[in-house]
């Protein structure tokens, strides 16, 4: 057993042999709907919050997800790496970082993400309501984005995804590793099992 996540650097090599392709960032999120129905989205991986094995990525506070996740935080993200053929299966509890967040370390956290978003990254948040129709003034997406000194948008959140188990299939390799964590002494401690793929 250990205590780091040894999933982490093996996800952290993929994406280094895989950087060449663009939209190996890319991965889909499942959710439950409140209706209990599942949900599913591409996301954009924003990197791991510290050395901890917590991934991030953004999200609208304007957007589903937010009571999907208010009514149960248990998520799902599958990863697929095109160059190596590699599949990361990655389950935990998803937590979210809104504008009225009110711990000072969480704050800077999403402070920091904000700022290191491209000006489309950021801009993005300054589109129309989701959940409202699509009217046919194209200039409610032409607005200029914030700058990246500026305070982040309120509805501009931080997700990430508080890793409990992970399963990483290697193609290749015929290899399926299955990494699970358990709670001990108030700490989280790693296992990991070669399995058939």
């Amino acid at each position: 057993m250990t205590a780091a996540a040894p999933w982490r650097s093996a996800l952290l090599k993929s994406l280094e042999l895989n950087k060449e392709l663009k939209y190996s960032t890319f991965f889909q999120l499942a959710t439950v709907r409140p209706n209990g129905k599942p949900a599913n989205r591409t996301m954009v991986y924003r990197g791991f919050v510290g050395d901890s094995a917590k991934l991030a990525f953004t999200t609208d506070s304007r957007s589903s997800k937010m009571e999907e996740v208010k009514e149960n935080p248990w998520s799902e993200i599958c990863w697929y790496m095109p160059e190596t053929r590699e599949q990361y299966r990655l389950s935990g509890k998803l937590y979210i970082i809104k504008s009225d967040e009110e711990d000072e370390q969480l704050k800077k956290i999403r402070r920091d993400a904000w700022s290191e978003l491209s000006p489309g990254g950021r801009g993005w948040f300054t589109w129309p309501d989701a959940s409202q129709p699509r009217t046919d003034d194209d200039t409610e997406f032409e607005k200029e984005p914030p700058g990246q000194e500026e305070d982040p948008l309120s509805n501009y959140c931080l997700c990430f995804l508080d890793v409990y188990e992970c399963e990483l299939s290697k193609l290749r390799e015929k290899l399926r590793i299955e990494y699970h964590s358990n709670e001990e002494g108030g700490q989280r401690l790693w296992t990991e099992r070669n399995m058939n793929p």
